[in-house]
């Protein structure tokens, strides 16, 4: 079969615009990308068929775009987001944030690595299994772009409650994984503790119940909150006490304080007994609320899929389990799970960092492994 390749040039050209749309979030802002792409990239004109999906949140109109291309009832379906975090300082840059200038074979710019690079990876991707007739007769392949994947996943949410993974074979979530494939991922579970005990004069405390003592009490009860188990590709459980609130001034007794923890779950590991053996802490004097803040499930992928094998030989790299959660956590459903993989380009270690950036080559490879992986693995059944 003779495989599509698109020019080097082209994929660059296309990195380039889409990191100098700035697409910050908040506000989050994605409606400048989502035009880009339907008439620069995924184009009516070469077959696509594209629907700008929008949602509301905090009163700011999010922009998502599912775009598709084949008449199969089988469905392969690739995601990525569109927003990025602040740029912060700008004069912490080297080159300024949206300039998507190019030194020494890498791409600088905030969202570069995460993750539009992996962003043009998929489109360049669609666009190329878009030039094979026989797989747009057996397979439909779809392309789920999303707002709001740094703060709060509502783009992919709002995917899902519109069946976008329903029928799905298999999913391609292009985060980037430095050009390693992810099979799994940890599961997020984040809690709110209030403790409270009794105001007094602080030159009389025993007349008051200390909540901030009472915090520091409980520290090692959460910790043991989570059983040491260990997955083999994900490793442990873990947990942050990543916020805490308390006391009002300096000579009073406090009365209140808040804990925010954040759990990061491996498959084994169920929430709902963490939530039940925080339940069961003894704060001592005081008493204590709990609140579940947000609950994303742990996936893990099935390592023997063809295109996981398939993809596994062109890399050559390794297979990796990812400490953090992506979009794919809304996208697959747990009870019924279909076989994803997350990969792209981007070094984690320049994410979310001033000089963000992305190695060219690794986002034109990342086209070509998906491309290749994808035909080998389904025009075999055609």
């Amino acid at each position: 079969m003779n495989i599509p390749k698109t020019p080097e040039g082209e994929i660059i050209n296309s990195l380039r615009s889409l990191v100098q749309i700035p697409s910050e979030n908040p506000p989050g802002l994605t409606e400048d990308i989502v035009n880009f792409i339907i008439s620069d990239i995924l184009t009516e004109e070469t077959g696509f068929r594209n629907e700008v999906i929008t949602h509301v949140k905090n009163g700011v109109k999010l922009h998502n775009l599912v775009s598709k291309i084949g008449e199969g009832k089988t469905e392969i379906v690739f995601s990525g987001h569109f927003d990025v975090v602040p740029s912060g300082t700008h004069t912490s840059w080297t080159f300024p944030p949206f300039s998507a200038e190019i030194k020494e074979d890498y791409l600088y710019g905030r969202g570069s690595a995460d993750m539009k690079g992996g962003l043009v990876s998929l489109l360049y991707t669609m666009k190329n299994i878009s030039k094979i007739p026989d797989l747009l007769n057996k397979y439909t392949f779809i392309f789920a772009g999303t707002a709001d994947e740094e703060y709060g996943m509502t783009g992919s949410l709002e995917l899902k409650k519109r069946g976008i993974t329903k029928n799905a074979s298999f999913l391609i979530v292009a985060e980037p994984t430095n050009m390693k494939i992810g099979i799994a991922e940890k599961g997020l579970l984040w809690v709110a503790l209030r403790i409270k005990g009794k105001p007094a004069h602080s030159s009389i405390p025993h007349e008051g119940i200390n909540a901030i003592e009472c915090a520091l009490s409980i520290l090692p009860q959460i910790h043991e909150s989570i059983v040491p188990l260990e997955n083999n590709i994900l490793g442990k459980s873990t947990v942050n006490i990543g916020r805490i609130q308390g006391g009002s001034v300096i000579n009073m007794v406090p009365e209140l304080v808040k804990l925010e923890l954040d759990f990061r779950l491996v498959p084994e590991e169920d929430p709902e007994k963490v939530i039940q053996k925080l339940n069961q802490i003894n704060v001592g004097s005081c008493t204590f609320e709990l609140e579940r803040l947000k609950n994303l499930p742990a996936l893990q992928a099935d390592l023997n899929h063809p295109l996981i094998k398939n993809l596994l030989k062109l890399v050559n790299s390794e297979l990796v389990g990812l400490p953090y959660a992506t979009d794919a956590a809304n996208l697959v459903d747990p009870k019924h799970p279909i076989p994803f993989i997350i990969f792209g380009p981007g070094d984690p270690k320049f994410i979310h960092a001033y000089n963000e950036r992305v190695k060219i080559k690794d986002v034109c490879n990342a086209t070509d492994f998906l491309t290749n992986a994808l035909i080998s693995t389904y025009s075999k059944e055609v």
